[in-house]
């Protein structure tokens, strides 16, 4: 196991380095994990993780959790001060660490695509989604209600912001996200026999459609929706019946529903 290092410094270039990965970027190979449950999700998954900082007393309470890591990942003690200068939440636990992009790759060569999807019954797919707390309680809920994986167009949400990552509760390294073209998505889809099914004001009602099937659900931006060309790939669109008045649901919560329903209609 490599030594643990101490850090005081705050010109340091690792507290540098970890204020690059607040800012998310292209071309990133790493992102930020930030916090204890976090890390032990990633941990858990053996997630590759490239470094860990922690502070005195949360290493005395999470000793088990320090052992479990890599012995390839670098470990530094810091203040308390350094931490929070570190990460992007405004009361941190003590700990953040550094993962590796392993997973959350770009899917764009057909072949690649078509695998991917081959053995996958429940799918969900974002267009240009761009708030980082809906794809995440997106992610959560596709992972609690037993779906494959979450989709997201190269418009969307970085797959590793950091509230991303934090409003998965840990589920993101259990079903990494995968960013792809939504329309060659949809083609693919349809190719090998699974239906595509925008999610849309006005579309048919979930309760009438048949959800048995292997299933990918398109969803789009609260304000722009779904795209047209993608529309015009899946060709069907479904709705959510609602109360008189109300205008829509948010994203996470139309994701949540449509996942609802998928499952309920096969295990009942």
């Amino acid at each position: 196991m490599k030594a643990v290092q101490r850090i005081q410094s705050l010109n340091n270039p690792e507290l540098k380095r970890l204020k690059r990965l607040q800012r998310v970027e292209s071309g990133r190979k790493e992102f930020l994990i930030e916090g204890t449950h976090l890390l032990e999700e990633a941990v858990a998954t053996a997630w590759p993780l490239c470094s860990i900082y922690y502070t005195d007393r949360w290493a005395q309470e999470n000793l088990s959790l320090i052992h479990r890591t890599s012995r390839d990942t670098d470990k530094y003690v810091v203040d308390p001060s350094w931490i929070r200068q570190a990460v992007t939440t405004d009361n941190p636990d003590g700990v953040v660490g550094i993962g590796s992009w392993m997973g959350v790759n770009q899917t764009g060569q057909s072949d690649e695509l078509s695998s991917d999807i081959s053995d996958w019954s429940l799918v969900l797919a974002g267009d240009g989604i761009q708030d980082p707390g809906n794809a995440g309680a997106l992610l959560r809920t596709l992972v609690g209600l037993g779906g494959n994986r979450l989709y997201l167009s190269p418009d969307s949400v970085s797959p590793v912001h950091p509230k991303f990552l934090r409003s998965t509760a840990g589920q993101w390294f259990r079903r990494p996200p995968r960013v792809t073209s939504i329309k060659d998505l949809a083609k693919h889809a349809i190719r090998i026999g699974v239906q595509v099914i925008v999610a849309d004001m006005g579309g048919e009602s979930i309760a009438d459609m048949d959800l048995r099937k292997p299933t990918v659900f398109v969803l789009g931006s609260e304000g722009r929706g779904v795209s047209p060309e993608i529309k015009k790939v899946a060709g069907r669109v479904c709705g959510i019946p609602m109360a008189v008045g109300v205008e829509s649901f948010n994203v996470a919560t139309t994701g949540a529903i449509l996942l609802y329903e998928a499952q309920r209609q096969r295990f009942s």
